[in-house]
């Protein structure tokens, strides 16, 4: 917009545009993946793969996921479709900046608007792969040797416990937005530093049983923010007795979404003027 507006007036702007982020963000939904024979079927069936694999080694290979799960298939496949919507919100919350200059350039419009559409986009792309995370959670039930998996009334809360994600992700988002405008090159570094956050999040294993207790930053680990929102997948889920849906586990979910959003939102505006500037 060439100037920092006020916050209070920087927030009301945004809100102005919240059709224009949900226009925008439907329309990149529907054309990702058009140029592909199976189009959207692939939003599908990317994280249905890569869960595959991940099933496969960690769960069948080394049966690594945690002593005590009933169903470790379930346990990383919700593991591995929840992680990929964090993943694909950061990244895509990065490359905002350099993938909008056209939009930048020639519209005046509050600048948070871009990464916050990014995320909005990687959000109604989960809409179905949650569908589809529910129905291959039950049929790995149907799998030797793993326990059942079958809706209950806390499955309701999947979209909220979706939302705190998203809104944790769109603080991130709008984060990195500032950082890849002025550092392209972390966009190369980012994929791995992502790889080894879904192992230190425990996306395919249980953090408490399977990191020692002498490692002295084990309750880093099961506090963190991405672990928290995994282990609030599984037990909305409530197929494993040792992932429990408690109201400490939804307050620091909420906490993560709450301060993360409004630390990554001043970031990214305090730097309002230079976006889109050579």
């Amino acid at each position: 917009m060439g100037i920092r507006p006020p916050l209070g007036r920087y927030i009301a702007q945004v809100w102005q545009r919240r059709s224009f982020i949900w226009n925008l963000s439907a329309s990149r939904a529907y054309s990702r993946n058009q140029g592909s024979y199976l189009g959207q079927a692939w939003a599908v069936l990317r994280p249905i793969l890569d869960a595959g694999v991940y099933v496969i080694i960690f769960g069948f290979l080394f049966h690594s996921s945690a002593p005590g799960i009933e169903n470790r298939a379930a346990f990383i496949v919700i593991g591995t479709f929840t992680y990929s919507l964090f993943q694909t919100s950061v990244m895509s919350g990065l490359n905002a900046i350099p993938n909008n200059l056209q939009l930048i350039r020639s519209h005046r419009f509050p600048r948070a608007v871009v990464p916050l559409a990014t995320v909005m986009t990687e959000m109604v792309m989960f809409a179905p792969i949650l569908v589809a995370m529910m129905v291959v959670a039950m049929v790995t039930g149907l799998l030797p040797g793993m326990g059942a998996v079958v809706p209950t009334w806390s499955w309701l809360l999947l979209p909220f416990a979706a939302v705190l994600l998203m809104a944790f992700s769109s603080g991130l988002a709008m984060f990195f937005s500032r950082v890849g405008a002025r550092a392209p090159d972390i966009a190369n570094a980012m994929p791995f530093i992502l790889t080894l956050g879904r192992y230190a999040s425990g996306a395919m294993f249980l953090i408490p049983a399977m990191v020692p207790d002498s490692v002295w930053f084990k309750p880093l680990l099961i506090h963190q923010p991405v672990a928290i929102y995994l282990d609030l997948f599984r037990a909305v889920f409530g197929n494993e007795e040792l992932i429990p849906m408690t109201p400490l586990l939804w307050l620091e979910a909420i906490g993560w979404a709450v301060v993360v959003f409004a630390l990554g939102f001043l970031y990214f505006w305090r730097a309002e003027e230079t976006y889109g500037r050579d």
